[in-house]
């Protein structure tokens, strides 16, 4: 069973490392005869897992012989499942912590993750610097290596173009701490100078986070954003060399990216920093300096010898982060692992007290955010039944005017009523004036006998919807919605 994040790779669609890094070693394990199953959250596919409970009945529910967790903060309830559990440290995920401000929880949740796990995945030698020490402290036995080196796995890249001028690819998430900026302005500029070239920046802000650097405006840099697996390979494919001359820091002197791996799978060489996890390996599949500005002339000026260092980065690509070769010690472990020997520290116990006490500080700000949301529907309602209170009051004002506009006109039929007989009665009108008045008023008073009834049915609708008010007050009342 393989746990990771992310959606899983899908042709035509973008995919991130952890993602990839499962599916390549779930396809590498079933070429190898096993049975895989993979798991990601309820948020990245339909299916997932929604929390550490849940994630532990489903991995309990399908009783695998083995686990592979590619995710730090999914070990704790993996290892819970009783089988052994490899933990994939492919990212130097605490010195991540140290640029993003979150050491804090990522301290704790690494400790937790390491106390759980049986073996642990490096993706370069550099790394084993890294966790050695903190395995030790997490309670890990350590005279014996307890990582496995599985590098992140080069893909067969499309057959390589020669582009009719110099395309340099570049690219990455926009985080913390790989800062491409200061490198790809001398490398523009150098560009510029010699008059030829061109970069293309692939990846930007990763959804969520923050920009902690932008990305330098000219005229020599194209900015396609994030593509599709497939058409970044076929991009690569057809470029002259890559570019990733990060600002040099502790955590750029440990991490191997998948894209280098890919750089290397399409046989394009790869120009980096010395101190690069890149330059242990690179030897002549491209070029390890600090000066930018005389390699990119290396690059420019020798055309063959491009193209040996592109042979060069496409056979390295096959010896080393082959699927085989990459996988191989995965598959010993998968054959012969066992649970981890496992001394318990202070620390560990520390660690899981400030993981509850996290837990516990984020149930009561969910708590506290609930209530918020209660205070504020209780505002909004109070407001609709004081709304409803003011219909009301103005209902009952046009029902005591229309009384009134009612009583008015049956003292107009009275009187009009009256006016007929006295003019009826009245001896100096002809009898011919008297028939013409009395059809006037007839006329009349038929008119205003429809107004009436009119009236009659408007008052009648008018104390309908009063009653209807009143019950719709009523029944906010029990609810509790409206005080008297």
């Amino acid at each position: 069973m393989i746990v990771h994040h992310g959606k899983r790779p899908t042709p035509g669609h973008m995919v991130t490392g952890g993602a990839l890094r499962a599916s390549d070693m779930a396809a590498g394990l079933e070429a190898a005869g096993y049975t895989v199953r993979t798991m990601n959250r309820r948020q990245d596919e339909d299916g997932g897992f929604s929390s550490a409970e849940d994630l532990y009945a489903k991995a309990r529910a399908w009783g695998p012989d083995r686990i592979i967790a590619t995710q730090l903060e999914d070990a704790p309830a993996l290892a819970a499942v009783g089988v052994p559990l490899a933990v994939d440290l492919y990212a130097p995920r605490v010195m991540e912590a140290s640029f993003q401000g979150t050491l804090r929880w990522t301290s704790v949740e690494t400790l937790r993750a390491l106390a759980s796990g049986d073996a642990f995945l490096v993706s370069n030698p550099r790394q084993r610097w890294l966790w050695w020490g903190l395995l030790a402290v997490a309670g890990i036995d350590v005279q014996t290596d307890p990582t496995l080196l599985v590098p992140l796995i080069a893909p067969t890249g499309p057959r390589r173009k020669t582009p009719k001028s110099p395309i340099f690819v570049a690219g990455g998430a926009s985080w913390p701490w790989q800062d491409p900026t200061p490198g790809l302005i001398r490398a523009l500029h150098h560009l510029d100078k010699r008059g030829e070239g061109t970069v293309v920046w692939y990846g930007g802000v990763p959804d969520g986070a923050d920009a902690p650097w932008t990305l330098p405006e000219h005229p020599r840099l194209q900015t396609p954003g994030w593509v599709d697996r497939d058409t970044f390979l076929r991009a690569l494919a057809g470029a002259t060399a890559a570019i990733d001359w990060m600002s040099p820091n502790p955590e750029r002197q440990l991490a191997f990216s998948f894209r280098h791996a890919d750089y290397l799978g399409c046989g394009l060489p790869i120009l980096t920093h010395t101190d690069s996890p890149l330059a242990d390996v690179l030897g002549h599949g491209g070029w390890a300096s600090d000066d930018i500005e005389a390699t990119l002339d290396a690059v420019l000026d020798n055309p063959d010898e491009v193209k040996a260092r592109s042979r060069t980065a496409r056979t390295l690509a096959k010896k080393q982060f082959s699927s085989d070769i990459a996988l191989a010690p995965l598959l010993r472990w998968v054959r012969d692992g066992t649970r981890q020997r496992r001394a318990p520290t202070d620390l560990l116990e520390h660690a899981q007290l400030a993981a509850d006490a996290a837990r516990a500080q984020q149930t009561a700000l969910d708590a506290n955010d609930a209530r918020k949301r209660a205070e504020t529907e209780v505002t909004r309602k109070r407001a609709e039944v004081a709304a409803l209170v003011s219909q009301i009051q103005a209902l009952t004002s046009t029902v005591d005017r229309l009384s009134r506009a009612v009583d008015e006109v049956a003292g107009f039929k009275r009187e009009a009523i009256t006016l007929l007989g006295n003019q009826s009665s009245n001896d100096r009108l002809s009898l011919e004036e008297a028939r013409n008045e009395i059809a006037v008023l007839r006329a009349d008073i038929e008119k205003k006998t429809a107004e009436i009834t009119a009236m009659d049915g408007l008052r009648g609708r008018l104390e309908h919807d009063i009653e209807h008010l009143r019950k719709e007050i009523q029944r906010l009342q029990n609810r509790g919605l409206l005080r008297r």
